[in-house]
């Protein structure tokens, strides 16, 4: 039995106001409680791997993303575009979700089957947008206890909000959480195919870039690799070819508990710090050193693995 299906805690609070008919949210918001909890970042890996095994978006990020050149300031801005998007002053909102259209004017290409995509096709705005609402509140319920069925609900609808300041018509977007689970199930069913493209962003994002010795690094990147492969869907995991077991999945379960009771023994206003922080900066995070170091880990890994797939082409 998983971790998510032993606890079942809900949480209480005071009766929320309306939704707000458009961005940004408050911080009395579901959104702002689960998106803030800074446990929900390692969900990262796999929100990620589940947009690229899409073939547009896999192809887009491949392409256009600085995820090899520069993947922690890529993840500092992504984080500065979304959550400020979501939860900063109006005039901060509506400044992000011009940039963040601007910065998606000039994705497009061809997939490597030879199909053209876009940035703006709304399939694949709604996927991308998906993945990260659904891995947030996978890895949320997971550290601090599933939300009831109305808390559910009001996620979504709140998050929908935040669809719309990416691009999305807002009637592109499945109408309720349980129209929302339907069409996750179906895309991964039908939609995902894990092409080469995808494979190489994979490569990239389950080793941490951090310029750290050997030993530590392997305990991040098991660490990581756990998080990434177990929440993925079983059917994209064999796709990835990715190995899963019964053991796996009790390492898993302890490392959930662990970071949830780590995580619940901790006041709420010390976790969404780094939130507060972050929403409330002028410009994303910069840190240079890491950032140069990151660039040249990920090349190297990148490198390698560019020259394994050519000798297994030519095998």
């Amino acid at each position: 039995m998983s971790a998510s299906s032993r606890r079942s805690r809900t949480t209480t609070q005071a009766p929320l106001p309306p939704i707000p008919d458009h961005l940004p949210l408050g911080r009395d918001s579901i959104a702002w409680r689960v998106n803030a909890e800074p446990l929900v970042f390692t969900g990262g890996g796999r929100a990620l791997l589940m947009q690229v095994a899409h073939p547009g978006v896999g192809a887009g990020v491949e392409q256009h993303s600085t995820y090899a050149s520069d993947p922690w300031g890529r993840l500092f801005r992504t984080v500065d575009i979304m959550m400020k998007l979501s939860f900063g002053t109006p005039e901060e909102s509506a400044r992000q979700q011009r940039v963040l259209r601007a910065m998606h004017r000039k994705v497009k290409g061809t997939t490597d089957s030879g199909e053209s995509y876009s940035a703006y096709d709304s399939d694949l705005q709604v996927w991308v947008w998906a993945t990260l609402v659904d891995t947030a509140l996978k890895v949320y319920e997971l550290v601090q206890g599933r939300l009831s069925p109305a808390e559910r609900e009001r996620y979504y609808q709140e998050s929908k909000l935040t669809a719309v300041g990416c691009g999305v018509d807002r009637d592109v977007c499945p109408a309720t959480f349980a129209d929302f689970e339907d069409y996750m199930d179906r895309v991964v069913a039908e939609d995902l195919r894990v092409t080469d493209s995808a494979r190489r962003v994979a490569k990239a994002a389950m080793v941490p870039p951090i310029p750290l010795p050997d030993p530590l690094l392997g305990v991040l990147a098991r660490s990581n690799q756990l998080v990434t492969v177990g929440l993925m869907p079983a059917s994209l995991r064999e796709q990835f070819g990715y190995e899963w077991d019964d053991a796996r999945q009790r390492r898993l379960d302890r490392q959930m508990r662990l970071m949830g009771g780590l995580s619940r023994v901790s006041p709420m206003s010390v976790r969404q710090l780094p939130a507060v922080v972050g929403v409330n900066r002028r410009k994303p995070l910069r840190v240079p050193w890491l950032q140069r170091r990151g660039a040249e880990l990920t090349a190297r890994r990148l490198d390698a693995f560019d020259r394994e797939t050519a000798a297994a082409k030519t095998a």
